[in-house]
C-alpha cells in the first residue's frame, strides 16, 4: 500500500447503534492500514516512507512498516522493522516480537520506544510481525485436513500454519538466528518454532506464556522430597524419611469432584453455555464479533475503553481504530483453536 502523507483523525469509539453502523461501514483494509499508521506514527523515529532521511539524526534507530511476500502467492507477513543507523559488526542476534491470539503488532507501539533505544546502543535490529492470518498479514483460508479425533495431527498441522509462514519470514529477512519474544499465544508458537529450528534460535523470551500451567516460582516441593523412604538428602546432609505431605484421593473424594464439576455446570448461565458450545465447536471470539455486525464496533469499544484504560483519550480512540479494524477483518488464523 502506497505511504499515506495526511491521516485522518480516528473516530470517537461508539456507544450508539448509529455511531457502531458508521465505524462498521468504514471498516477494511485501507483504514486497518491508516490505523496501524497512526499508532506507528507516534514514534518519532518512524518513517511512514522509504524516503529515511526525514528521521531526524538524533535518533539512533529508523523504523519503517513493510510487507514480506512468502513463496505462496498472496501470502504476506506484515513487518516493522526497527534497526540501527549505525550497526555493530558484534551486536546480538536480532530480536523479534510476537504478538498473542488474534492480536497485532500494533499492540507494541507503546514498548517500541524503550525497545529502539536498546536497539540503538547494542547496534542490533528489532522487528514485530503479525503472524499469518492474524494483524495485517495475509488472511489466508485456515483448514486443518486430520481427523476430529487425531488431536496430535491436528496440533502439528495448525502450528505448522504458523512456524512455516515464521521459518520462511526469517529465511527472507536474511536472518540466521534470532531471539524470539513471544506474549501468550505467540509465547506457545515460539517454544514451537526452538523445538524444530534451533539452530536459528538465539535465546527464547516468554511473556504470559500459553500452555504453561504454572509460574516458574511454584514451589510445591517435589514427591522425591516429600514421599517417605524416597532416599532424598535433608537439608543438614541426613536422609530424609518423614511421611509424604501428599494423599492420594480415594474413591469417594474423585466422585465428589467430578460431582461438583458437573453441578457447577448445570449451574451456567445460558449465555455461558452458549459460549462454550461455540468455543469447542471451533467458533472464536472474533466470529462471534463479527457476526453481530452493526453491532461490533460498539461491543469493541467496550473492551477497548475497559482494556486501555491506562491510555490517553486519543491513544484510545486509535488502539480500538485499529483493533476494530483487525477483529473485523476476514477469518483466517484465529481458527487455530479448532485444532
Amino acid at each position: 500500500m502506497a505511504a499515506i502523507d495526511t491521516l485522518p483523525p480516528a473516530r470517537d469509539i461508539p456507544n450508539a447503534f448509529i455511531s457502531s453502523v458508521k465505524s462498521w461501514w468504514s471498516v477494511g483494509e485501507k483504514q486497518a492500514a491508516i490505523s496501524e499508521q497512526r499508532l506507528l506514527r507516534r514514534l518519532p523515529f518512524f518513517s511512514s516512507s522509504t524516503d529515511t532521511s526525514t528521521i531526524s539524526g538524533s535518533h539512533p534507530v529508523i523504523a519503517t512498516s513493510t510487507r514480506v511476500d512468502l513463496d505462496t502467492p498472496k501470502q504476506y507477513v506484515n513487518t516493522v522493522s526497527i534497526t540501527p543507523t549505525t550497526p555493530s559488526p558484534h551486536s546480538v542476534p536480532p530480536t523479534v516480537l510476537l504478538h498473542g491470539y488474534g492480536a497485532g503488532l500494533g499492540f507494541y507501539f507503546r514498548n517500541f520506544p524503550a525497545l529502539a533505544n536498546w536497539a540503538g546502543r547494542r547496534g542490533t535490529s528489532i522487528y514485530a510481525i503479525d503472524w499469518l492470518g492474524m494483524g495485517r498479514s495475509a488472511r489466508v483460508p485456515f483448514s486443518v485436513r486430520a481427523r476430529r479425533d487425531d488431536i496430535p495431527g491436528r496440533v502439528h498441522e495448525a502450528e505448522s500454519f504458523f512456524i512455516d509462514s515464521l521459518e520462511e519470514w526469517r529465511s527472507k529477512m536474511g536472518l540466521q538466528k534470532m531471539t524470539l519474544v513471544g506474549h501468550s499465544l505467540g509465547a506457545y508458537f515460539s517454544v514451537v518454532y526452538a523445538l524444530r529450528y534451533p539452530d536459528r534460535v538465539s535465546r527464547l523470551i516468554l511473556l504470559s506464556p500459553a500452555g504453561v500451567p504454572r509460574g516458574p516460582n511454584y514451589t510445591q516441593l517435589s514427591r522425591e522430597l516429600t514421599d517417605e523412604g524416597s532416599g532424598a538428602p535433608a537439608t543438614d546432609g541426613s536422609r530424609k524419611t518423614s511421611k509424604s505431605t501428599f494423599e492420594s484421593a480415594t474413591k469417594k473424594q474423585v466422585d465428589e469432584i467430578r460431582e461438583e464439576q458437573q453441578e457447577n455446570k448445570r449451574q451456567e448461565s445460558r449465555t455461558r453455555k452458549l459460549f462454550t458450545y461455540l468455543w469447542e465447536e471451533g467458533w472464536s471470539p472474533f466470529q462471534v464479533v463479527r457476526a453481530t455486525m452493526f453491532w461490533g464496533p460498539m461491543l469493541i469499544g467496550k473492551y477497548s475503553t475497559r482494556r486501555f484504560s491506562g491510555l490517553s483519550e486519543d491513544e484510545t480512540k486509535d488502539m480500538h481504530d485499529y483493533i476494530m479494524n483487525i477483529t473485523l477483518a476476514k477469518g483466517s488464523g484465529e481458527y487455530c483453536i479448532c485444532a
